[in-house]
């Protein structure tokens, strides 16, 4: 089945951004950075909604904000009106606290905004001057596939890139962001997450910018703050589970860290990636 296919010869940045989960401030702190960046496109690739709730919210913030919407496992779940959360955890006990976060974004998702995000394709191709852009969740494979850096393969990589004809692929899922460059300028990306710390002791969130500039892709991760403490203290009023919003304090994962490659688990900060 072919993908959906979007054009874009502009010669600004194209920001990718996943993984908002609700975080309502996060992302208006993203939004603004991008801004400063002058950026020409905006790409979300899926997982709108989650543990903070605030659905609608942040869906509308979306609608508003971005040119071009992936749909994540948790739009899959979601616009079906499943609790499950479809994460694809190896650990059970991940996959459980996973689910407890759809609860909290089924709550908070009205019928308008279920079935604006049913709408969303899994993968669209982005043709741009540089080459065309495979985007995805997880990956082209199954849209909750966790690729995490310490475990990518670059012959898979390409051999994804060979299959769609493409020069790049961009993904999120993980929460962890990295930049991997391949063989004759392509590249893969995850973008990180807008919703929450990439398990590094820093609080801060990431996304990814990227530019055909000079013949040759720039891409960078940027890292953006945002008043998180006053977040955290605004979700423990709403009635969140504590173990969610610890991490937005600490920087530190209290669930997912179970199923991380050894690697992955001792991660410490960076501030910047870059291709």
């Amino acid at each position: 089945m072919s993908l959906p296919r979007f054009d874009y010869k502009g010669h600004a940045a194209i920001v990718f951004m996943g993984g908002v989960y609700g975080n309502v401030p996060a992302l208006r702190a993203c939004l603004a950075d991008a801004r400063r960046q002058n950026c020409g496109l905006r790409v979300f690739l899926g997982d709108a909604t989650g543990c903070c709730g605030h659905s609608d919210e942040t869906l509308r913030l979306i609608r508003d904000h971005f040119d071009l919407t992936i749909a994540g496992n948790l739009e899959e779940e979601a616009a079906a009106g499943s609790e499950s959360c479809g994460c694809g955890y190896g650990d059970p006990e991940d996959e459980q606290y996973g689910c407890l976060a759809q609860q909290y974004a089924l709550r908070s998702l009205s019928e308008p905004y279920r079935a604006y995000i049913d709408a969303w394709p899994q993968q669209a191709v982005l043709e741009t001057s540089g080459g065309n852009v495979l985007l995805c969740h997880g990956s082209p494979d199954r849209n909750n596939e966790f690729l995490y850096e310490s475990m990518l393969d670059d012959a898979r990589l390409n051999a994804w890139l060979d299959r769609h004809g493409v020069q790049g692929l961009v993904c999120t899922h993980t929460g962890l962001p990295w930049v991997r460059p391949l063989a004759g300028g392509r590249f893969a990306v995850n973008c990180g997450v807008v919703g929450k710390p990439d398990h590094d002791g820093d609080p801060a969130v990431h996304y990814a910018l990227a530019q055909w500039r000079n013949e040759a892709w720039c891409v960078r991760i940027q890292r953006v703050t945002y008043d998180h403490s006053a977040w955290a203290k605004q979700l423990e009023q709403e009635g969140i589970d504590p173990i969610f919003i610890e991490p937005l304090r600490t920087g530190w994962w209290t669930t997912g860290v179970k199923s991380l490659p050894a690697a992955e688990r001792t991660r410490r900060r960076f501030d910047r990636l870059s291709l």
